[in-house]
């Protein structure tokens, strides 16, 4: 037993070093991206409102209002603190070398995702190390938390809220309360879904669906179940989104709708991605395409999904709420119409756990054939 830890604990720490060296590489050779040309020039504009107490100017601002402005003030805060300078935007291009006068913008606001990416690994580790071992190296989350992009805070949110809620479910067990859950941490991971809404809502979505069945499947207690999870998540993301504030119901409803109408919106029909775009980008490591000598390895994808189905009724038993999580997140990335790349930050986590298990899955396979083997030939000979 104590080999078996430690040999977790050292998969961790080299998952947890190869993610900091592959989001180093990946912050200071990436070139500016589409999304960053957008929520940069924004953290300035909210850095200058809470500079100068502008407060209801930034409850008011509306651009980018499909995206809650959480990550974006986080942003904002970096470079008010650092007092990084804003450099001229027409000089910065999608796809080109940074310019000199640019490169701390984009380094300051990249680290705090990238801290935020390293963070999910370690988190993903302490439920398999092998699958942080994956998530570490897979090029597409590596690309998304080594950027400006709002992928990564809401995506560490959601693990945190996932753990609370399995030590929502474990506690009742272990005190033998006769609870479906403990109330405080399920509270917490109410709290935690809160603060992944506001960074960004698909992620908070598609956690809130995989928690439902679980939520769903309690008749006892329901009421006081239903309320120390909701409260305060609906709490925390009003609290959290101060775009909200003014008018919480009309602008969430305004700001969600925005999502539903952009998903057939003419410039995502126009892109005319199938279906099945996103299990091509979970097979197909397109980032080391898109940035050639970025990415140390693409060789994950050859293997994630494999061994995600080899792992998942291991998953099940053991740690179901990551296999509903893998499950409500594919279906979830086939069904919603918009089809970029970055959202599958939000199935990445769970698939690399199942993968995980996958591996565990064979290894205990292949240990019980050598047993069967070695019993079989130490038994006599009849003569």
């Amino acid at each position: 037993m104590a080999r078996k830890r430690i040999l977790a604990l050292v998969t961790l720490l080299l998952a947890l070093l190869a993610a900091t060296w592959q989001r180093a590489r990946a912050i200071e050779k990436l070139p500016p991206d589409f999304d960053e040309g957008i929520y940069l020039p924004l953290a300035y504009r909210y850095a200058e409102m809470v500079a100068g107490g502008r407060w209801g100017e930034l409850m008011a601002y509306q651009e980018n209002f499909e995206h809650p402005p959480l990550v974006k003030l986080l942003y904002a805060s970096e470079l008010l603190v650092s007092g990084t300078p804003e450099p001229e935007w027409r000089t910065v291009r999608v796809g080109r070398p940074i310019p000199e006068p640019a490169v701390p913008v984009f380094r300051q606001t990249r680290w705090l995702s990238g801290v935020m990416g390293i963070l999910q690994v370690g988190l993903t580790g302490l439920v398999h190390p092998v699958g942080a071992l994956l998530l570490a190296f897979d090029s597409y989350h590596v690309k998304y938390t080594s950027q400006a992009y709002l992928e990564a805070v809401p995506g560490l949110f959601a693990i945190l809220a996932v753990l609370a809620f399995e030590r929502a479910r474990r506690g009742a067990r272990e005190t033998g309360q006769g609870a479906p859950f403990q109330l405080a941490p399920l509270a917490l991971s109410g709290a935690l879904l809160g603060f992944t809404a506001a960074g960004k809502y698909p992620y908070a979505m598609v956690i809130g669906l995989a928690f439902l069945p679980f939520l769903l499947g309690y008749a006892r207690a329901r009421g006081r179940v239903w309320a120390a999870f909701v409260l305060p998540a609906l709490a925390v993301f009003v609290l959290a989104d101060p775009a909200l504030w003014p008018d919480p119901l009309g602008r969430l409803w305004a700001s969600v709708t925005f999502h539903w109408n952009y998903s057939h919106s003419e410039h995502v029909v126009r892109s005319a991605l199938p279906w099945y775009q996103p299990l091509y980008h979970l097979t197909h490591a397109t980032p080391t395409q898109w940035h050639k000598g970025v990415f140390a390895t693409g060789a994950t994808v050859w293997v994630l999904l494999p061994l995600a189905a080899i792992g998942l009724p291991a998953t099940w038993r053991q740690r179901p709420v990551w296999a509903v999580w893998a499950v409500v997140g594919l279906v979830f990335l086939v069904l919603w119409s918009t089809k970029w790349a970055q959202y599958l930050l939000l199935v990445l986590p769970p698939l690399c756990v199942c993968a995980g298990m996958g591996v565990s899955t064979l290894y205990g396979l292949a240990a019980s054939v050598l047993r069967r083997r070695a019993a079989g030939g130490e038994q006599p000979s009849r003569g």
